[in-house]
């Protein structure tokens, strides 16, 4: 599995959540998004490699999912948060699927104090690594 493959994988699970899906690096974020609800994936990094022709990756993925959050009571944005890191949660778990994903390990998940861009959303960011074939 290709950085690419794994970006696209990412790509259709965020999108099967209905979330707009952006990649590139954070500093792009504010330009780039443009609608809501909204997941980022920073390009993944290729962490470690284990074998020669054959063997695995390790890819350090970050992932963000952005929901509008101007107006919201306290209640409203804690529902709205859970229901984000459950969303993270469940796209993880469906990325283990793929038959190329050999697991996800070390996944973390938080809310983010500030906003990425001007549009005042929420955010939950995840970490994770994924280790795969190739």
């Amino acid at each position: 599995m290709t950085r690419v493959h794994l970006a696209q994988l990412l790509r259709d699970l965020a999108s099967a959540h209905d979330y707009a899906f952006f990649s590139a690096p954070d500093e792009y974020m504010p330009s780039e998004i443009d609608r809501y609800p909204a997941a980022w994936l920073a390009p993944p990094r290729l962490k470690e490699v284990e074998g020669r022709r054959h063997g695995k990756r390790t890819y350090e993925i970050q992932l963000h999912l952005l929901q509008p959050g101007m107006r919201l009571t306290h209640a409203e944005r804690a529902r709205r948060l859970d229901e984000m890191e459950q969303t993270l949660l469940g796209i993880f778990t469906e990325l283990t699927e793929d038959p190329k994903v050999i697991c996800v390990e070390r996944l973390s998940i938080r809310p983010r104090t500030c906003a990425f861009t001007n549009h005042g959303e929420i955010s939950q960011s995840a970490t994770a690594e994924a280790v795969v074939w190739f």
